[in-house]
């Protein structure tokens, strides 16, 4: 199947993500997309890694899947491409900032957590730190038959093995003595800070932010402070749980914002929680557990050389 880049979705340090689609003329069925990430091919080590680390994860259904790799001409360059599932709603970041300012209840809340966190524990199973748990890196798929769209954990080009995050530390930041962080700095741990450490409990302390940030519709932490004050509140601070929560979401969050990193609760512990058994999504979460979706992995889908070229090879003997 031969695929064409329709327009660029967004672009970072890694490269751009574009939305792609078959050519009809390799497909007749109903359109399906996929998002592209790519990358000039001699800039492409952090996205090829992080290709490897979607082929580590495949088989979850709570973490965006790799459809394949590609090695492509563009404009005379040779260019890296990574064909991952394309989210039609978007991001959580898109549901919790809507324009509407509507605050979602504990019961919705507890359910997309629910899903963060099965993403969470596959992930630390596999053995490895997502390091950049955010919002932003939650991925939206909109589901007709239920009120709830489904979550998907993505973006690993931060992501640490569990053997590298025993030896990593952040560089010791001159001015302030502080560490710096892998990762957004407004969901970062204290001990990211204070010791350069990132274990499996960062992306634990990472949840709790974003849960405080889907019950309030607010960040944890002030974000339009400067570095230096937000590192400061950061290691310092006790975060402020909202007193309007029911007594289990205090729990939860209490659990998550444990200041020890080696006492904080661990994914598959939270996901036995009261907060997240009592919800309403309950017998959904339960069908999910036992139906879980079916889609298509790294090894159902490789791609060939070539898929996205705009032009004709012209050196016949390289191969990505």
């Amino acid at each position: 199947m031969i695929w064409k880049k329709l327009k660029v979705l967004g672009a970072g340090s890694y490269g751009t993500v574009s939305l792609a689609t078959p050519l009809p003329q390799y497909y007749s069925g109903t359109t399906i997309y996929g998002a592209v990430k790519s990358a000039e091919l001699s800039h492409s080590s952090s996205l090829q890694r992080e290709g490897e680390i979607f082929k580590v994860l495949d088989g979850s259904d709570y973490v965006v899947q790799c459809m394949g790799e590609d090695v492509s001409i563009e404009n005379d360059k040779h260019t890296y491409n990574l064909m991952l599932e394309y989210a039609a709603g978007g991001t959580l970041h898109d549901i919790i900032h809507n324009p509407f300012n509507m605050i979602m209840g504990e019961s919705e809340a507890a359910y997309y957590t629910f899903q963060i966190l099965s993403g969470i524990s596959h992930i630390h199973r596999k053995g490895y730190v997502h390091c950049d748990l955010k919002p932003a890196n939650i991925l939206v798929f909109p589901r007709p038959q239920f009120k709830v769209p489904h979550l998907k954990l993505t973006d690993f080009g931060l992501s640490l093995t569990s053997d590298e995050s025993l030896t990593y530390r952040g560089e010791r930041l001159k001015n302030s003595g502080y560490y710096s962080h892998r990762g957004t700095l407004a969901y970062a741990a204290p001990e990211c800070i204070v010791c350069g450490i990132h274990s499996t409990a960062v992306d634990i302390w990472a949840l709790g932010c974003i849960v405080v940030e889907m019950l309030t519709g607010e960040w944890l932490w002030p974000v339009d402070r400067n570095k230096d004050e937000l590192m400061f509140m950061i290691a310092h601070h006790k975060p402020e749980i909202p007193k309007r929560l029911s007594e289990e979401a205090k729990d939860f969050l209490s659990k998550c914002f444990e200041k020890d990193n080696c006492l904080r609760y661990s994914a598959d512990m939270l996901l036995h929680h009261p907060f997240i058994n009592k919800s309403c999504y309950k017998n959904l979460m339960e069908h999910r557990l036992m139906y879980p979706s079916v889609s298509v992995g790294c090894g159902d889908w490789i791609s060939s050389e070539h898929l996205f070229s705009t032009i004709s090879p012209r050196d016949s003997n390289f191969r990505g």
